[in-house]
C-alpha cells in the first residue's frame, strides 16, 4: 500500500479524543485538517503555544487550543513554528507557474510581487492555480515618461511610455484589463549629472488616482532622495528601494548628518510615510551589492522602523545575483538595520502582503487563505530555520 506525503504525515497523528470523522480519508475528503505547533499569526508580539490552525477547504477556519479540537485529526509538530507563508514583495522574471513552484513555493515563499515585467509575461503571471504555485501579484511594464526610468538601463519591453494625464488613465486601465493587480512608476532621476525625465505632478497623480479607483496598488521606484516627496505627493502606496543618494544640479548631497542620522527633511518625509501608512520595501540585498553601501542604506530603514513604519521584504531578484527562494540575505540585512527576527517575520508576511495589495494572506486569521510554512525551531529567535521549512502548505494543501 502506498501513501502520499500528506497521507503519511497524517498517519503519524495521535487522535486523542474520538473525532467526528472516523477515518483519515473521511477527514481529508471533508477538507478539514488541524496543524499544531508554536503559532506566529502575524498579529501581536508573542507566539501561541499549544494551539492549532484549523483548515477547511483551503481557508483558515480558526486558531484554537489543541485540547479543544474534537472534529478532526491533529498533526503535531514538536519544537516547531507555524507561520504565514513568506511573501517576496519585490522580484522579477520568474513568470511561469511551474517555475514559481520550483523556485519560490517549494522553498517557503507562497506569494510574490512581480514589479516589472513585459506585456507577454502577464498571462503567465496571472496563472496561479490553487495549491500548485506561488501566487503572483504583478504590474506588467512600468509606466514612464519618454526617456525616464527604466528606459536608460533596461530593455524597452519593461516600460510603457505615458505622455499626459489622458494617456495615464488609458495605460492604467489597459494594464488592469490585462490582469495587472499593481502599477509601477518611478521618480528616479538617476545617478548621472544630467537627470533622467520624471513624471509631472498631474500625470503622476492621475496614474495613482486611476489605479485606486480600479483597486490597484501603486509601487514607486525611488533611489534618489529628490524623488521621495513627489512620489508621496502623487499618492503611491509603497516606496521601492531605500532613497540613499541625493543628486541636485549635478552635485551629490548627503542624506545623513555628520553623526550618520537621516537629515531633517528625510525624517519629516519618513514620518509622513508612517502617518499615511505607505510601505517601504528596502531591497537592501540588491542595493548593498552596489557602490552605494553603508549608513545611507541602513539608517533610513532603522529610523523608519523605530517610528513604527510598515516595512516589506523583497530582494529584487534576479538583479546583481540576488537569489530566488527564501530571501534570507535580505532578512539578515534588515536585522542589521535594527529589526529583530520577529520584526522581520512580520515584514515578510503582513508587511509584504500590504505592499502587494494582498488582503487574503500574510496573517493567520479566520477567513484567510491557508498559506503557511512549518519550521523546525523558532524563527523569532533565529531566522536561519526559515531556510529549510519542514512543510509548505498552499491553499490548505501540503506541497510535495
Amino acid at each position: 500500500m502506498s501513501f502520499t506525503r500528506r497521507e503519511f504525515l497524517f498517519s503519524l497523528i495521535g487522535l486523542g479524543a474520538t473525532p467526528a470523522f472516523p477515518t483519515l480519508a473521511d477527514a481529508m475528503s471533508k477538507g478539514k485538517t488541524a496543524i499544531a505547533a508554536r503559532i506566529f499569526t502575524g498579529e501581536g508580539s508573542l507566539p501561541l503555544n499549544d494551539h492549532a490552525v484549523l483548515i477547511h477547504q483551503g481557508l483558515i477556519e480558526n486558531i484554537v487550543p489543541v485540547d479543544a479540537i474534537r472534529d478532526r485529526p491533529v498533526l503535531h509538530f514538536a519544537d516547531s513554528t507555524i507561520l504565514p507563508g513568506i511573501i517576496n514583495a519585490h522580484c522579477h522574471r520568474i513568470h511561469a507557474p511551474g517555475d514559481r513552484r520550483k523556485r519560490w513555493l517549494k522553498r517557503g515563499v507562497t506569494a510574490v510581487g512581480d514589479v516589472g515585467s513585459p506585456m507577454e509575461a502577464m498571462p503567465l503571471l496571472a496563472e496561479s492555480p490553487p495549491s500548485t504555485t506561488a501566487t503572483a501579484r504583478f504590474t506588467g511594464p512600468m509606466l514612464t515618461p519618454p526617456g525616464g526610468y527604466p528606459l536608460p538601463v533596461h530593455d524597452h519591453k519593461y516600460a510603457l511610455i505615458v505622455n499626459s494625464p489622458p494617456e495615464a488613465r488609458e495605460a492604467v486601465t489597459m494594464l488592469a484589463g490585462q490582469g495587472a493587480t499593481m502599477i509601477k512608476i518611478s521618480f528616479e532621476p538617476g545617478p548621472l549629472p544630467e537627470p533622467w525625465p520624471v513624471f509631472d505632478a498631474r500625470t503622476a497623480a492621475t496614474i495613482c488616482n486611476t489605479a485606486r479607483k480600479l483597486g490597484l496598488t501603486v509601487r514607486c521606484h525611488v533611489e534618489d532622495f529628490s524623488g521621495l516627496e513627489p512620489a508621496l505627493n502623487a499618492g503611491v502606496h509603497s516606496i521601492e528601494h531605500v532613497p540613499h543618494r541625493w543628486h541636485t544640479h549635478g552635485q551629490i548631497r548627503s542624506i545623513l548628518t555628520e553623526d550618520k542620522q537621516p537629515i531633517a527633511q528625510y525624517i519629516s518625509l519618513l514620518e509622513r510615510m508612517k502617518q499615511e501608512d505607505i510601505v517601504l520595501t528596502p531591497t537592501l540585498d540588491v542595493l548593498s551589492r552596489s557602490p552605494w553601501q553603508g549608513a545611507a542604506l541602513f539608517e533610513p530603514v532603522r529610523t523608519f522602523h523605530a517610528m513604527g513604519g510598515r516595512i516589506a521584504v523583497g530582494n529584487d531578484y534576479p538583479y546583481r545575483r540576488t537569489d530566488a527562494g527564501m530571501p534570507s540575505r535580505e532578512m539578515r540585512l534588515l536585522c542589521k538595520a535594527g529589526m529583530s527576527p520577529l520584526d522581520v517575520m512580520r515584514a515578510a508576511t503582513q508587511g509584504s502582503a500590504a505592499a502587494c495589495g494582498f488582503t487574503d494572506r500574510g496573517r493567520l486569521l479566520p477567513g484567510m487563505v491557508a498559506d503557511m510554512i512549518v519550521t523546525q525551531g523558532n524563527p523569532a529567535l533565529s531566522l536561519e530555520c526559515l531556510n529549510s521549512p519542514l512543510q509548505v502548505i498552499k491553499d490548505g494543501e501540503f506541497i510535495e
